[in-house]
């Protein structure tokens, strides 16, 4: 009689673990969420097989009419629990395979071979061809078709092992040990049952294989994890590495010559502008080197002061050869850092520089606000271009460099966009519209 109750806890304890298990990885942190979900239903399918199988165990043998309905209905449950199991599992493994898809026939099979085990299940159910409760005495005793379960069971068991060895490569080693214990141990075990009678060898099979790959499952989420941060570390790294080449690209080496050779010769005519110049180009360098580490948004006045710096340190380099004009209607907004000044650099290189001498240039920053969104734009009166000529051209990539380069950074705002409209001998507007919350404007 102690062996009943042995098997009772056993079984039962087996059960809460199963489905603290399942409860477990459906709601942890994971990365393998479509596989933790997977094998979650399968733990909670365990569950149910040892729980009904432990609340048999306990009432089995003891005389009383609500015993022998509690026993046929829980025996009943505890074969059905069983038959479906193996679909969970076939799922789970499905899930499993990385790369090459595998083909879901292989669910199609066991499902199709768990839908017969239920068929015969219920067939058998009151005519004691499968199983029986003798209400004499509340015992369990098999009937002749016990055997045709346990090799229907084999059959899956078998399937399984199949598909496992023919996708082998596609499954990681640890996961595949796992997996396999699920199928070798519980077959074994209902081998030895067909000659041993009175032991849940397969029950116990399946509490240690539920632990093995639960514990696996837990072991490679935990290296995914840790993979996938080595990764996000890289790709940072990566990001760091290429703010520091676009701010870098914007200190070119003629445009810091230039404005020391300016403010070289303001030293000799105009002592106090070449400390103004000097602050400026100070100025304009640390927010430059900032750029670099500028991993969130800035906000719009101080990426417009850093612009208003460039372009004071232009006028020095050319003086005389254009005027700028600033209408910000909307302030009070985020965006990326180095974005409107690599716009700025573009009009004044590529647009107004190449106007004849006698020929003044302007550019005009405006913002302004809309409805969930605010607009930036940098027009000029420089040259302009046909933008498709330009797209045909040779100096595509060094034209459009700095447009580029905004472009990229804009990515980081959701549904941000950048606009060009240019016209030969009119000149180039270029439009950035953000979007942004109403609390956001001013």
């Amino acid at each position: 009689m102690a062996i009943k109750y042995i098997y009772t806890d056993l079984e039962f304890f087996g059960a809460i673990f199963c489905f603290i298990a399942a409860i477990y990885l459906v709601i942890s942190r994971s990365v393998i969420k479509m596989q933790y979900k997977a094998l979650a239903s399968l733990e909670a399918a365990i569950g149910v097989v040892l729980f009904f199988d432990a609340i048999a165990w306990f009432y089995r043998g003891t005389m009383g009419s609500t015993e022998f309905i509690i026993l046929n209905v829980v025996n009943f449950i505890n074969f059905v629990a069983n038959a479906v199991l193996p679909v969970f599992y076939a799922i789970y493994i499905l899930l499993s395979i990385r790369g090459e898809k595998s083909s879901s026939k292989f669910v199609y099979v066991i499902t199709g071979l768990s839908l017969l085990q239920l068929i015969f299940i219920s067939a058998s159910q009151f005519n004691g061809f499968l199983y029986r409760i003798d209400p004499a005495t509340n015992l369990y005793q098999r009937g002749p078709g016990f055997d045709i379960l346990t090799v229907m069971f084999a059959m899956q068991m078998i399937v399984g092992i199949v598909f496992i060895h023919i996708y082998m490569e596609n499954i990681d080693r640890p996961r595949r040990y796992a997996l396999l214990t699920f199928l070798i141990l519980p077959l074994l075990a209902s081998v030895i049952q067909v000659f041993i009678y009175g032991y849940s060898l397969s029950n116990i099979a399946i509490i240690i294989s539920g632990m093995i790959m639960f514990a696996q499952a837990l072991d490679d989420n935990a290296k995914t994890m840790i993979a996938k941060e080595v990764f996000i570390k890289k790709q940072s790294d990566e990001l760091m590495d290429m703010r520091t080449k676009i701010a870098l690209s914007q200190i070119k080496p003629e445009f810091l010559y230039d404005t020391l050779n300016s403010i070289y010769t303001l030293c000799d005519t105009d002592t106090a502008r070449a400390k103004e110049v000097i602050v400026h180009l100070s100025n304009y360098l640390r927010q430059d080197i900032e750029s670099i580490d500028a991993e969130n948004l800035v906000s719009f006045e101080k990426e417009l002061n850093h612009t208003m710096v460039y372009l004071e340190l232009e006028k020095t380099r050319n003086p005389g050869r254009f005027t700028v004009e600033y209408h910000t209607k909307a302030s009070s907004f985020k965006l990326p850092a180095l974005t409107i000044q690599p716009l700025v650099e573009n009009a004044l290189t590529h647009g107004i520089y190449k106007l004849p001498p006698d020929k003044r240039g302007k550019i005009q920053i405006f913002s302004e606000k809309g409805y969930g969104y605010v607009k930036i734009t940098v027009t000029d009166n420089g040259v302009g271009f046909d933008l498709d000529k330009l797209s045909e051209g040779p100096g595509v990539a060094r034209n459009l460099a700095g447009i580029q380069n905004v472009r990229n950074r804009l990515k980081i705002l959701e549904d941000a966009e950048l606009h060009i409209k240019s016209k030969e001998g009119e000149g180039t507007t270029v439009e950035i519209i953000i979007p942004v919350k109403d609390s956001e404007q001013a």
